[in-house]
């Protein structure tokens, strides 16, 4: 520094000395306004910075904010934004699982310098949102076990750790209460639910993979991704779209040949780089036009965009540009089909990473704040289609995360989920290493509670019209261990308890398909 100054013009140092005095003002702000979060284990010692995942902010809301943030050894830093935060992490958590678990301050949010102790504030926060849940099933006439309040109130005397395993657990307990509760009260199983999967299997697994597809699903979803219809400009490839699509059809099952246009790296052709977004724009709708047309009458839905809320974007385009391609891709659609339904397709539902800094990508949205832009702007479309690959997050979350979704005033369609059947690396699958243990390292018997848990909260929800699974089987699957059939097509627990499921729903062997 001293160098510096001994050679720098006049002018130039004393720009510097404004700078500098600058960023120390700025430092000492920044300092006053810190909130310091300390992550303990249950031996009181300090949890290693690598075991504290996803850690990021949110409003009270729900809604996840960019705010800068920094992860030691047992404590992270936040340096707080104008408005109340909570903070939330991936944490494992003895005697439950590995989840993200939130702290908010008794629903406060955090808004002064300080330090908390984060377990046991989200312990606190567990407590109040289950006692919130337990009001509304009251209300509902739902009936829970001799005991539960009980439970609740005895947890507060014990540790932070073993509260929250105890509010977890009796949160999930709750969800799946207050959703058994409302299918109870359906008259028999409801008429056009679509039960669904990837058909990206057929024809290569032979006839027993079609077998077991059909013994579940009244609905599936052909390939069609970008990179394989349209290796060019000006070349068209619908061959292993058409041979899928027909064979759904063949059985009377819906279709839905998607997604016609998704910018995701590995499916972008490289003839598509690099063109003005007035050009992405003209390509964008005389593709979907044509996609459209072309399954006019076979197709009844399409996704006319999949995961453009600022991650799926390779060609780096600008938040607006991304809400106003959406409403091209809508226009197109109709054009195309005037009958379709459009989905608008979201993943990564909790929006976690709009908290990471990105100077890629220096504006992210959340895919709720991308959906609600959407509707703001007049973009026409019938169906939210929502990504739950999100086993880290438990039951509780996600029926609170879903009647979120819905306040949107769309019906809902889960159109991927998935997760694994067993922990570590799966060599086969596209994505090669399981998920945190949602209650433990996954087995076969826990992906089916899983399975049994997700179908159970999702059916018993009048806004949710559609669940596709992701993949059937092993071998060609996405998630990592994540058919519900093994590599040799024999069924998992998971699959005999689906089908279980639809049995005690009503179904008679089989979903009924689409008219029935």
């Amino acid at each position: 520094m001293r160098e510096v100054a001994r050679k720098a013009p006049p002018v130039l140092l004393f720009v510097l000395v404004l700078f500098l005095a600058g960023s120390a003002v700025l430092g000492a702000a920044e300092a006053d306004r810190k909130l310091r979060v300390r992550f303990m284990d249950s031996e009181g010692g300090p949890i290693p910075k690598a075991e504290v995942g996803g850690f990021h902010c949110r409003n009270l809301s729900d809604e996840p904010i960019p705010v800068r943030t920094y992860v030691h050894d047992g404590y992270a830093t936040v340096v707080l934004p104008d408005q109340p935060v909570q903070v939330c992490a991936l944490l494992r958590v003895p005697d439950f699982g590995e989840v993200v678990i939130c702290a908010d301050g008794k629903g406060k949010g955090y808004s002064e310098p300080g330090t908390v102790d984060f377990v046991k504030e989200a312990a606190g926060t567990r407590l109040l949102r289950v006692r919130s849940a337990l009001k509304q099933a009251k209300s509902e006439g739902v009936r829970m076990p001799k005991g539960f309040q009980g439970k609740l109130v005895a947890a507060e005397r014990q540790s932070s750790y073993r509260c929250l395993a105890i509010a977890l657990a009796a949160g999930e307990e709750l969800a799946l209460a207050r959703a058994r509760h409302r299918i109870e009260k359906m008259n028999g199983p409801r008429k056009g639910f679509l039960f669904g999967c990837n058909a990206m299997g057929h024809p290569s697994r032979g006839p027993d993979y079609d077998r077991r597809f059909r013994e579940l699903f009244n609905f599936g979803t052909p390939n069609l991704y970008l990179s394989h219809y349209a290796p060019t400009e000006t070349t068209r490839d619908y061959a292993r779209t058409d041979a899928e699509t027909e064979w759904l059809l063949s059985m009377g099952m819906a279709a839905k040949p998607c997604p016609p246009f998704y910018l995701a790296g590995g499916v972008t052709p490289e003839w598509l780089k690099n063109r003005p977004y007035s050009e992405v724009q003209r390509i964008a709708h005389d593709l979907v036009k044509e996609v459209c047309a072309r399954y006019a009458g076979r197709g009844e839905f399409c996704e006319i965009v999949n995961e453009a809320h600022d991650y799926s974007n390779s060609l780096r385009l600008k938040p607006e540009d991304l809400t106003d391609l959406a409403g091209v891709c809508s226009r197109a659609a109709r054009e195309g089909d005037p009958k379709v339904k459009r989905i608008i397709n979201c993943c990564h539902l909790w929006g976690e990473y709009v908290g990471e800094s990105s100077a890629t990508y220096p504006n992210r949205r959340s895919p709720y704040a991308y959906l609600r832009d959407c509707v703001k702007a007049g973009v026409g479309f019938e169906i939210v289609g929502l990504q739950m690959y999100y086993p880290e997050y438990d039951l509780l979350e996600i029926d609170r995360l879903l009647d979120r979704y819905a306040g949107l005033g769309k019906p809902i369609h889960i159109t991927e989920m998935g997760c694994s059947s067993a922990p570590g690396l799966d060599p086969n699958a596209q994505r090669k290493r399981a998920s945190a243990g949602w209650h433990g390292p996954w087995t076969e018997e826990m992906q089916a509670d899983w399975v049994e848990g997700i179908y159970t909260i999702c059916y018993s929800k009048p806004y949710i019209k559609a669940i596709s699974w992701w993949d059937l089987a092993d071998a060609v699957s996405f998630w990592p261990y994540g058919g519900l059939l093994r590599g040799d097509l024999s069924p998992k627990p998971a699959y005999l308890r689906l089908q279980s499921l639809l049995q005690e729903w009503g179904f008679e062997g089989r979903p009924a398909v689409p008219g029935e």
